[in-house]
């Protein structure tokens, strides 16, 4: 149906070259398309560089934020198994999102806290509010969503502003946002010992945490513009 569909389909507007790809590899090359990546910039009062240094050097643990609706496809369950490979003390999960999408999937997912014993570890925050999920990125160091897939991913691109390094699953096309191991992780779904293999190395190293943090900033920086992709889409549609 979805083949049939795109076929009568003249013009496109995607999201990003795998979308594109995903589109193409139906139906063949698109005669007229555009990419427009969705954009990060909807918070304008960001920490600076300097801040950002100063909160990956600080002490404490290494504060890993999830955001998110609690669904399955987000992987906060292979995070939670991940993270729990981890010395206890060296981090702090906050998952930051509504509990009433999928609740069978937040119940099991509050029970499986309670089955590894982090429930003084883990915090399931609910859905916030901006003001509320800017403060809750602004003290974090590590943004963390493991999905099995992503149609494209802006919480990876707006916790890059924040300076946050970004965890994500290597399925989809957050390898268009993340360089591996630069201004974040890919790790295959399902794979909590990958996980622990990116992050665990933060809980001591935090000269690497300032490097990748700023890193992730300067993606942020070098990202387009929701005002620049709207700009693109509209000379996209004035040009027929």
């Amino acid at each position: 149906t979805e083949t049939r569909y795109l076929r009568g389909v003249r013009d496109f507007i995607f999201n990003s070259q795998t979308t594109r790809a995903s589109v193409e590899a139906l139906i063949g090359p698109a005669a007229r398309s555009v990419v427009a990546v969705p954009a990060g910039d909807r918070w304008t009062d960001l920490p600076t560089e300097q801040a950002i240094a100063s909160r990956a050097l600080g002490p404490g643990p290494l504060r890993v934020i999830a955001v998110g609706n609690v669904i399955a496809r987000k992987g906060f369950h292979t995070l939670i198994d991940g993270l729990a490979m981890l010395p206890r003390e060296g981090w702090r999960l906050s998952i930051c999102g509504r509990l009433d999408a999928e609740p069978a999937y937040a119940r099991r997912l509050q029970a499986r806290i309670d089955q590894l014993g982090l429930a003084g570890q883990i915090s399931l925050a609910g859905g916030l509010g901006d003001a509320a999920l800017a403060a809750a990125l602004g003290a974090g160091d590590v943004l963390a969503v493991p999905s099995s897939y992503e149609g494209y991913g802006i919480v990876y691109v707006e916790g890059m502003g924040f300076g946050l390094p970004a965890l994500a699953g290597a399925a989809g096309v957050a390898g268009e946002i993340i360089t591996n191991g630069l201004d974040g992780w890919l790790v295959p779904p399902e794979d909590p010992a990958a996980i622990a293999a990116a992050l665990g190395p933060l809980l001591t190293d935090r000269d690497r945490l300032r490097e990748m943090s700023l890193a992730a900033r300067r993606r942020f920086a070098a990202h387009p513009t929701w005002d620049q992709s709207m700009a693109r889409i509209r000379g996209f549609l004035a040009s027929d």
